[in-house]
């Protein structure tokens, strides 16, 4: 009447057009795919598989319950016979009827123990998919390195972590920008793919790789400063050791390098303030010259 849901208006209308056409089954579906689909992830594909569970598992509860009522209904008409009963051949019959309703009883458990068989697979192959949705969330897609977001959570977890020291490299491409303009996106793209193949390598459970953003990526090392100038370092000159060919010729046409900044977190420091003086030292690394480390000061 508000029209405040117009689809799900028109599906009510489509759903139960006059009187005495009511059917709870279609208004538990309308339920499910109007209002239970805003809690659930935004995966189309995971929302119809938990939509497809829940509703399975309600129908088996419901026809599960209802059998076990009329079961209870025909003992209770049952004892109540056997209080004046005396004809024996009517309670031969009764008792051939409790039979046939407990295998009927029976053979709703079976099919119920069945529909939740049917339930747990579905289940763990959801658990599967929303696994590879958060991965792939967390994922860039170009490098295949972690992207700006697990960074984030990454270096808030390193920051929380106060009996180790934690670094971060900030990494910039050299002239980028200029490598897109001069040899076009497909070759800048394979630049910023190959990048995250060499950072990736660097991996470990001290060392946190990801892209930053654009041709910036970032590094989190969980030790000392030292340390940490060495794996920039090494990085540095894996990156410079890189030379742009021609498709199909051994022509060199240029090199790639890469400008680091460096900065050790301070006790207490948040992660903004960490970039923010990464950061600056990664713009001195470029007013530099580029190709090469700095280590920020103390502060941004």
């Amino acid at each position: 009447v508000q029209k405040q849901n117009p689809e799900l208006s028109e599906a009510l209308l489509e759903q139960f057009p006059g009187p005495g056409c009511y059917d709870h089954e279609k208004s538990e579906w309308l339920f499910f795919e109007f209002f239970i689909r805003n809690y659930l992830p935004n995966s189309p594909k995971i929302q119809n598989l938990l939509v497809n569970i829940v509703a399975q598992l309600a129908q088996a509860v419901s026809k599960n319950v209802k059998g076990t009522q009329k079961y209870g209904e025909s003992l209770k008409d049952a004892m109540d016979f056997f209080d004046v009963a005396v004809d024996s051949d009517r309670i031969r019959d009764i008792l051939a009827q409790l039979l046939a309703d407990t295998a009927a009883v029976e053979n709703l458990n079976q099919e119920f123990q069945i529909e939740l068989q049917s339930a747990r697979i579905e289940v763990e192959r959801l658990r599967k998919e929303l696994e590879e949705s958060q991965r792939s969330a967390r994922i860039d897609s170009l490098t295949r390195i972690p992207n700006r977001r697990a960074f984030d959570d990454a270096l808030d977890q390193s920051l929380s972590m106060t009996d180790e020291p934690t670094c971060l490299l900030l990494l910039d491409l050299d002239h980028f920008k200029q490598c897109n303009d001069v040899y076009g996106h497909q070759m800048g793209d394979r630049i910023l793919e190959i990048a995250g193949g060499i950072l990736a390598g660097f991996q470990t459970e001290t060392v946190f790789v990801a892209r930053y953003g654009g041709e910036e990526f970032a590094v989190i090392v969980n030790d000392r400063a030292a340390v940490a100038h060495d794996l920039a370092e090494t990085l540095r000159q894996k990156v410079s050791a890189l030379r742009l060919k021609r498709k199909n010729s051994t022509e060199v046409i240029g090199i790639v390098t890469v400008s680091i900044g460096l900065a050790q977190a301070r006790e207490g420091e948040t992660a903004q303030n960490l970039i923010e003086r990464a950061d600056v030292a990664l713009y001195r690394a470029k007013n530099n010259g580029r190709n090469c480390v700095v280590i920020g000061s103390e502060s941004a």
